[in-house]
Order: structure tokens, then C-alpha cells, then sequence
């Protein structure tokens, strides 16, 4: 009997009675694989294990000590075929706004509902675009290899990019500047503005305090063409500047070096032109709730 299972699982026993991959593959009960699965689904604090998650290995050790037999690529295993990652996470964020549903339809009717001939402009800051300047330059990529940055850099301050996009015709516009207040943000509003002089407009932002002071509601009834929106609080995914914000951190800020401000603002006016140049359709957007639909 012992050379038929060696015999099938290709393997001898490890040292100290640890059995070997096929071995445990071949012993392993349903029974014993919903224990695994069980336990990859608790905390490894909950059993005296004083760290935050589990690893194919920390999980066969500590079901050994609890009487199976099983080997560590065998755990492995098990959780891959049960679509457990307790190695991953992925963040999320919930919002308490109680009038959630209220401001998210209320910006969806903008995006769905309203007349061709009416301006939808969303509006946001961009904040903590950081002029980092690498010490040492960049080794090109080969085949086979990808682009070598050095760690280390130099900080050169910070700029806000006070932005605007227009969602139809997929414009971008806006200005840096040091800080964001309600200034800066009445001062975005007036190149909204003088940007579009006729007809009606809805401008979509968050609810940053500087966004509904005293200012602001001036401004507006100085222009009463256009009416303000605002998404719900930790809601601005559905802003959809933030889109246009995205390809700006991948494009330009992630990877670039900037030995100053200056070349910052540079770099982030040029992007502007840029995106605006390119012959692309606006953002499809699709996001669109049942209970919303249903409404």
C-alpha cells in the first residue's frame, strides 16, 4: 500500500512525517478542504496569531498544529480554487451623506437630462501636484528590461491645478496656482464664465467648504444662467473631471521629473493643450442605478 501511493503521488515523504505534494492531494478530504477554506476566512488574530492576514504557508502551519496533513502548495491550492486571496485587499468608501441619493440624481439628470444646447462644466481642484526632481536621470528601457528610475529625488513644492471640464465636448481647461480657497475657486468661476457667454450652464463640483460660502452664492446670483450641483459627500467619482485628472496623474505626474514650479506648470499647461487637440469623443458614461432608472 505504501508503494502504491508513493507510486501515484510521484513523491516520498518529506523529513519529520511531512507528506509530500501528491501525497496530501490524495488524502485531502472535502471535509478537510472546507476547514482550510473556513479558516482562510477568519483573522489570524481570532487564533493567537498576531498578524493582519494569511499566506499559503502562515495558513499550513497553522493547520498542521491543528491535526491535518496537508502541504503548504496544497493550501495554495484549496484557496485558489475557492477565489480566496486573503493576500489582496481593495479599498472602498462609504458615504454618509443622508441626501446621497437626492445629489446623485440630481448630477445624473445633468449628465442624461439635459437639453443639448445647455453647458455642463464639472469642476475640481487638483491638489498636492508635488514638483519632484529626480537626482539621477532615468536609464532607457531595452528589450526585456523596462525603464530604471532612481529612487531619490528632490522636492520642489506644490501646485493646485483649479480645473474645469467640459463634458460634451471633452475640453479641459483651467489655471495653477498655490493654493485653493474660495478665491481661487469664485476666480474659476469667472473664466467659466467669460469662457461661455451665452446660454444656460450647470456646473458640477463636490462640497469643499470653499465651494458654498457666501461668494459663491453672490456669484451666482450675479449670473443666474448657471446652476451649481454637488455631488455627495465622498462621491466624486461622480464628478467626471476626475477622468480627465486620472490620464493628468498617469500621463504627466507620475513619472515626471520637474526641477521646478515652473517646469511643473509648464508641463501641466502643455497636457492641457494636448488633450484638448486630440479628435476623442467625450467619456461614455454609463453609470446608471436601478433605483434611478426606476425613478
Amino acid at each position: 500500500m505504501e508503494g502504491a501511493v508513493r507510486a501515484r503521488s510521484g513523491r516520498e515523504a518529506e523529513p519529520g512525517g511531512r507528506p509530500a505534494f501528491g501525497a496530501a492531494a490524495l488524502s485531502l478530504s472535502d471535509a478537510d478542504s472546507a476547514r482550510i477554506e473556513a479558516a482562510a476566512s477568519e483573522p489570524p488574530k481570532d487564533v493567537g496569531i498576531p498578524v493582519t492576514h494569511w499566506s499559503a504557508s502562515l495558513l499550513g502551519e497553522y493547520v498542521r498544529s491543528q491535526g491535518m496533513v496537508v502541504s503548504d502548495r496544497h493550501v495554495g491550492r484549496i484557496l485558489a480554487q475557492a477565489a480566496l486571496q486573503p493576500h489582496r485587499q481593495k479599498m472602498y468608501l462609504t458615504s454618509h451623506d443622508d441626501e446621497f441619493r437626492e445629489k446623485r440624481d440630481d448630477v445624473l439628470r445633468v449628465y442624461y437630462d439635459t437639453p443639448a444646447d445647455e453647458h455642463i462644466i464639472c469642476l475640481d481642484e487638483k491638489t498636492g501636484m508635488q514638483a519632484l526632481e529626480r537626482r539621477y536621470p532615468d536609464i532607457p528601457m531595452t528589450p526585456g528590461q523596462p525603464v530604471r528610475r532612481e529612487f531619490e529625488y528632490i522636492r520642489h513644492g506644490t501646485l493646485c491645478l483649479m480645473g474645469a471640464y467640459d463634458v460634451r465636448r471633452r475640453k479641459l481647461f483651467g489655471s495653477a496656482s498655490q493654493g485653493h480657497d474660495t478665491d481661487t475657486f469664485v476666480e474659476l468661476l469667472d473664466v467659466v464664465a467669460q469662457c461661455y457667454p451665452q446660454g444656460k450652464g450647470h456646473l458640477v463640483c463636490d462640497n469643499l467648504s470653499a465651494h458654498e460660502t457666501d461668494e459663491v452664492w453672490d456669484w451666482l446670483l450675479e449670473h443666474p444662467s448657471w446652476t451649481l450641483h454637488f455631488t455627495p459627500k465622498h462621491a466624486s467619482w461622480l464628478n467626471q473631471i476626475e477622468c480627465a485628472f486620472s490620464i493628468l496623474g498617469a500621463k504627466v505626474l507620475q513619472r515626471g521629473s520637474f526641477p521646478s514650479l515652473d517646469e511643473l506648470t509648464r508641463a501641466v499647461y502643455d497636457f492641457l493643450l494636448w488633450f484638448n487637440a486630440q479628435a476623442k469623443p467625450p467619456f461614455h458614461w454609463t453609470y446608471r442605478p436601478k433605483s434611478w432608472g426606476a425613478s
